[in-house]
């Protein structure tokens, strides 16, 4: 077994004791038998993305279990602004929050990551109508690689590939530890597609400084003001 995989279910295992839960607990809110759960945790199966999916929702923090690395979960006051706006306006509000962001960013940081400068172009396609396409599409688009590179990066063969990237198969932990040693996006953005917008968003305001901060949020009211004549 890979040393980042027996990190991964070392964390997993420290988490649970953390809160005081046993196995039996545990496998009662993920739907499994203990001898289930017993294996994953020891490496015997790979945990599967619909256990990743439901310890998410349980909000255990699974950027953290698979890297190593804290994530944001907490909602900003920009996402709780756009959330203020009409439905029928949110894609051109979007649009514009996205190039705030991109701006407040460059002007906050003087060396952006690559996870972060994929979270904006992933922003930017939504905004512009790019929401059919997957996550795992979109990040391959902007690293500019093509299927079959990316799927030998990630040690898959390029049938299963295809379907990961048409959403017609999952990744599990495993996978998406290599999805995030390849391309440095986090795994909840695969994990959780009905937030994803404001997760990106609540992600990069917290990379921007506070007087920053202040003229987004000045901006975007006078957007939504805007939008609402």
């Amino acid at each position: 077994m890979r040393r980042d995989y027996e990190e991964f279910l070392q964390r997993l295992n420290q988490q649970r004791l953390k809160l005081n839960m046993t196995q039996e607990e545990l496998c009662k809110k993920l739907g499994i038998d203990q001898s289930q759960y017993s294996k994953m945790e020891l490496g015997k199966t790979v945990v599967s993305y619909r256990i990743l999916e439901i310890l998410l929702n349980m909000e255990w923090d699974v950027d953290f279990l698979v890297t190593g690395k804290k994530s944001v979960r907490r909602t900003s006051e920009l996402s709780g602004m756009i959330g203020q706006g009409a439905e029928k306006d949110r894609q051109e509000l979007l649009s514009v929050v996205a190039w705030l962001l991109e701006q407040g960013i460059e002007k906050s940081m003087s060396d952006i990551s690559f996870e972060t400068k994929c979270e904006i172009e992933i922003l930017k396609r939504r905004a512009d109508g790019g929401n059919s396409e997957s996550v795992l599409h979109e990040i391959r688009k902007i690293s500019g690689i093509a299927q079959i590179p990316m799927s030998e990066k990630l040690g898959v063969n390029i049938k299963k590939y295809r379907m990961l990237e048409k959403n017609k198969k999952n990744p599990d932990a495993e996978l998406l530890l290599r999805l995030y040693k390849e391309t440095g996006c986090r795994p909840s953005l695969f994990l959780d597609s009905e937030k994803l917008e404001n997760m990106i968003i609540d992600d990069l305001w917290s990379q921007t400084n506070d007087y920053i901060q202040t003229k987004i949020l000045s901006l975007t009211e006078q957007v939504l003001w805007f939008l609402k004549i």
